[in-house]
């Protein structure tokens, strides 16, 4: 993070610099020849002022004839006074004085008539020329005017100098103007930094917001307060993740209450997307099926039902509503299947969703409606059937047999007897499962009931030679509805009676249940009961042996009621079983229910 912020600096600064440098090397460049003419012209300027000088000072001289012995000296002192060389020519272009040479050498000058500043001036009063001198050896600037007197031409003044002068004044004046350009430069160059670093500052920190709200941390914001440019950004960033802020709560909002409502659903919810991939399965789902992270899957890896697969391509194909049963062997469960179209945003295909509506309850219950009926209906066809005989044999003459019509009436009395006890057994059961009557809790000590079942049955089990006995373990009072409970061990132990062979024994303890309760036990000597019976004993009509039940007189409906006395009073009621050893049935009463007056 560090590299980049000085890397960021360093190129800002170094962009300005170089920048600022660029343009003051172009403006050196343009600049360096105006200055070197400037400088040129000032100079020939200064030297025509002086040629004029010395034109005034030579032409009396000229005019009365005086010859170069007495106006070279002349010559020679103004040169040195005015530091530069000094020439003066007649009209016919003979040199008749110069400061930089004298006597044989003077004489030898060659004709400065063809000079071009020597032309220039007899022509047009003045001229100059740039040129290197054969006589000193250097490249001179020369400036010559034009000598007048009286109207009348009597020769050209002219002064030259070297350019090495010229040169080194330029040089000077462009050193001067480097010298400045370079403050400036520096000058730029000190302010590009300290305006990167000013920018730099602000924009990491708008960049840093930036990166922390990419990374999730909307709560991040730019502490930027400035009236320009940057200040604008911070405010715009700021302003767009308090929108997108909001925004992520509303839509938090939306996915909780989505949530809430799918956990809350006890349908089972799959969608998925138009390649079938799942994008939600809610919890009820997810355990019916035992699904492991199945959004992203396909639907065939995560669901492996056919039932459900048909649907979803059938949605997916269609655009239309379809509905199916699917059956789940390995859960024992069956459920019902809507598939709907799932619509997709940005004009992509529609996907399906699906509900899965457990239907299990409702198939037992149609199953155990359709058994119930069908058992109701044996079992009254039967003994219905056996009475038409009687009567029809009656009918046919053995009214008048009083012996037959003894015995066959009495056959009808004991079947009206047995449909009067499976009326009455479908009643209560109905009764009982309707919850037409609330149960009514109260104090009662367990033996107390104990005792009465054991009176109350004590005679048939006499009748029959078999031992009615009851334990006490010590039990404490519960709270429980005492009716119920005495029709529950009744039942329970005229069945032992009922099935236990002749010199056999009943007998009912009763024991302290953990938690608190009773347990009551009703353990008989009997023939037992198979173990594959167990699991269907308390289910209506249900017999181990049909035969001996009807002969016995009983309904096929006693354990079921037993079943659902007990769970009325919040109790439970078990078997165990050995063929030849006898059976055993447990009734466990919690104790901690809450005591109310019947009909509350």
């Amino acid at each position: 993070m560090m590299h980049g912020r000085l890397g960021l600096r360093r190129r800002m600064a170094l962009t300005a610099v170089l920048a600022s440098g660029v343009a003051l090397l172009v403006v050196l460049l343009f600049v360096q020849r105006p200055l070197h003419t400037r400088a040129l012209e000032r100079e020939r300027e200064a030297r025509l002022a002086e040629a004029r000088l010395m034109a005034r000072v030579v032409a009396d001289a000229l005019v009365s004839g005086v010859d170069s012995d007495h106006l070279d000296p002349e010559i020679d002192a103004a040169a040195r006074d005015v530091k530069a060389r000094v020439t003066i020519i007649e009209p016919d272009g003979r040199v008749v004085a110069d400061s930089a040479v004298s006597g044989a050498d003077l004489a030898a000058l060659p004709n400065h008539s063809n000079r071009p500043e020597i032309r220039q001036a007899f022509a047009a009063g003045w001229g100059t020329s740039v040129r290197f001198s054969a006589t000193v050896h250097r490249k001179l600037l020369y400036c010559a005017v034009r000598i007048e007197s009286g109207g009348k031409v009597v020769g050209v003044s002219r002064v030259s100098a070297p350019l090495t002068d010229i040169e080194a004044q330029g040089t000077e004046l462009l050193q001067a103007v480097g010298l400045a350009l370079l403050m400036a430069f520096a000058i730029t160059a000190a302010l590009s930094a300290l305006l990167a670093s000013s920018l730099v500052g602000p924009l990491h920190r708008i960049m840093d917001t930036a990166r922390r709200l990419g990374a999730g941390d909307l709560s991040a914001r730019i502490p930027l307060e400035r009236r320009d440019e940057l200040g604008e950004l911070a405010r715009i960033v700021n302003e767009a993740a308090d929108e997108l802020q909001s925004r992520m709560t509303e839509l938090d909002r939306t996915h909780a209450r989505t949530d809430a409502i799918l956990a809350a659903m006890e349908e089972g919810v799959l969608a998925v997307d138009h390649k079938g991939h799942v994008v939600l399965a809610n919890t009820v789902l997810r355990r019916s099926f035992d699904l492991v992270d199945p959004v992203g899957r396909h639907y065939l890896e995560a669901v492996r039902q056919s039932e459900v697969g048909t649907v979803i391509e059938a949605v997916l194909a269609s655009g239309e509503r379809r509905t199916a049963e699917v059956e789940v062997p390995s859960r024992r469960r069956v459920f019902a299947l809507t598939g709907v179209p799932f619509p997709a945003g940005d004009n992509a295909p529609h996907g399906a969703v699906l509900t899965f509506h457990d239907i299990t309850e409702r198939r037992r219950l149609d199953r155990v409606r359709r058994d119930f009926v069908a058992n109701a209906s044996h079992e009254l066809r039967t003994p219905l059937t056996s009475v038409r005989g009687f009567v029809e044999a009656l009918e046919d003459g053995a009214a008048s047999d009083p012996t037959l019509s003894a015995r066959f009436l009495g056959k009808i009395h004991a079947h009206a007897d047995r449909m009067t006890a499976l009326v009455e057994d479908l009643l209560e059961l109905s009764r009982i499962e309707s919850g037409d009557r609330e149960p009514v809790f109260e104090r009662v000590p367990p033996m107390e009931v104990v005792d009465d079942v054991v009176a109350s049955l004590s005679a048939i089990a006499q009748r029959k030679g078999i031992t009615l006995a009851k334990r006490d373990h010590g039990v404490s009072d519960i709270v429980t509805d005492v009716e119920r409970m005495r029709r529950i061990l009744e039942n329970l132990v005229d069945n032992a009676v009922k099935y236990t062979q002749e010199g056999g024994r009943v007998e009912l303890e009763a024991s302290p249940r953990e938690g608190g309760g009773v347990v009551i036990t009703v353990r008989d000597n009997g023939p037992g009961i198979a173990a594959d019976h167990l699991p269907r004993l308390f289910e209506r009509f249900y017999r181990v042996d049909k035969a001996r039940s009807r002969e016995l007189g009983g309904t096929g409906l006693g354990l079921a009621i037993v079943r659902h006395l007990a769970e009325s009073i919040g109790a439970s009621v078990d078997v165990t079983s050995e063929l030849e050893r006898g059976s055993t049935f447990t009734v466990h009463i919690p104790a901690g229910q809450t005591v109310r007056a019947e009909g509350a």
